[in-house]
């Protein structure tokens, strides 16, 4: 529970610190880049975290700013969580590695589920002004 613990706090910390967002932003990228998708549970992920991803950059670059504090809290913890090798269950463990990863991004999604929908429905929006 201590590793929880201390990257809870690196979320909060990242969360008020516009360069350590962004490095967090890269960095989670440059994983989910790296995953395979050869199983459901790893497609799900990916598709849960590019979520996550778009609503954060959308944050950083002032582009979506309707997120309460705990909202970006909680996004950057999903993304701090994942890009982190040594959580619950170090990535390096073959099988299990990620499935402590999808579970708190799954997680936080179910939870973030009515910021999601209205990010969704402002993207929408952005791409029917862009025509």
């Amino acid at each position: 529970m201590d590793k929880t613990r201390k990257i809870w706090q690196k979320a909060k910390e990242t969360a008020t610190d516009k360069e350590a967002m962004k490095s967090t932003l890269t960095k989670a990228g440059n994983k989910l880049k790296s995953l395979a998708e050869n199983s459901r549970e790893l497609r799900e992920l990916k598709t849960k975290l590019e979520i996550l991803l778009r609503m954060f950059q959308s944050h950083i670059n002032g582009e979506y700013r309707a997120f309460p504090v705990s909202t970006i809290v909680l996004i950057v913890f999903a993304l701090v969580y994942f890009i982190t090798p040594t959580d619950l269950i170090p990535d390096f463990i073959p099988a299990l590695g990620f499935t402590d990863d999808a579970t708190v991004v799954l997680l936080i999604v179910k939870k973030l589920n009515r910021d999601i929908k209205k990010f969704y429905k402002w993207e929408d929006e952005q791409w029917e002004e862009a025509d």
